[in-house]
């Protein structure tokens, strides 16, 4: 079990090997790193840029205020999150000359990595809701679709999109560009860290939530590293996300995500077990259920891929 935990990080994982082929890999470590987090914010900026244009012409238009409200506001802001996946698949391909395959964009195993990973991100989200449930933190408020079902799937349609692009920029981009010279252990704390970072402007946010956003991408950066492969981590965070707002309807990182199937409130003076204002990623429940998850992450065997793994 021991040296599961260690091939995880030595030697290096086959995506990260795959990555050293890019002209990056030849950089030094600092610049190595400004263009891994460059790029990297400079795509989210991107989709924020385009958002703010969208929202300004639906105002000039409208002749309204400039927001975006309801579930087709929703709908926009999670779709348009394809705008870093685009300039980051194109910029690795073209200007670091490496394939998208060293970013975990891999087709074996895709299939059931994607399909395994719903059902794992269901189990684990729905562990967090039974521990606030069990322990007085959270109540049922029942069923609230009301016939919205088309909204519910383009909902979830619009996550796929959404999970899929912050893997892509933080896991599938930062963590293999900066790893291929860092190293694995390297990638896995830059990425979560900026990962954490990207949040601090949520409603609610607190050093609990930090830390359990933090806690989230080491875990998907560890099943990156163990899968060399991004299928499984994209539909954990889709499901992950859809199922805070659209299933159980809780707040989403601080937010609201409008139609949902059922609702469960979190119940005053229990903020430090449900995460309050911050939703239950800011809670003690989602700490504990994270934990486990990366110590069992941790302990399974690497996945063994057609390329060789080297030495860091």
């Amino acid at each position: 079990m021991l040296a599961n935990i260690k091939q995880t990080f030595s030697p290096m994982p086959a995506i990260l090997a795959q990555a050293r082929e890019g002209k990056q890999a030849k950089w030094n470590i600092f610049l190595n790193g400004l263009a891994a987090f460059g790029m990297g914010i400079g795509s989210v900026l991107a989709e924020g840029f385009l958002m703010a244009a969208i929202i300004i012409f639906k105002g000039i238009v409208s002749g309204g205020s400039f927001s975006l409200n309801g579930d087709a506001g929703i709908l926009v802001q999670l779709f348009i999150t394809f705008v870093p996946i685009v300039i980051l698949t194109l910029y690795v391909k073209f200007a670091e000359k490496r394939s998208l395959r060293s970013m975990g964009f891999v087709k074996e195993h895709a299939v059931t990595d994607y399909l395994l990973g719903m059902l794992i991100a269901f189990a684990m989200f729905s562990a967090c809701i039974g521990i606030c449930t069990v322990s007085g933190a959270m109540k049922f408020g029942g069923y609230t679709l009301n016939g919205e079902y088309l909204m519910i799937v383009l909902l979830f349609l619009g996550f796929m999109v959404q999970g899929a692009s912050e893997e892509t920029v933080c896991r599938g981009f930062m963590m293999t560009s900066f790893g291929s010279k860092g190293g694995a252990f390297a990638g896995m704390l830059f990425n979560s860290l900026v990962f954490g970072s990207l949040h601090l402007l949520n409603n609610g946010v607190t050093l609990l939530s930090m830390l359990n956003l933090i806690l989230f991408g080491v875990f998907m950066s560890v099943l990156v590293l163990k899968l060399n492969s991004i299928w499984m981590a994209c539909a954990i965070h889709t499901v992950w996300n859809f199922v805070q707002g659209n299933f159980y309807g809780v707040l989403v990182s601080g937010g609201s995500f409008g139609t949902s199937v059922f609702k469960f409130t979190s119940v005053e003076g229990k903020e430090l077990i449900n995460g309050g204002a911050f939703g239950m990623e800011g809670g003690l429940a989602t700490t504990a259920i994270l934990t486990v998850s990366i110590v069992i992450v941790l302990l399974l065997r690497p996945r063994e891929t057609k390329t060789e793994a080297v030495q860091a």
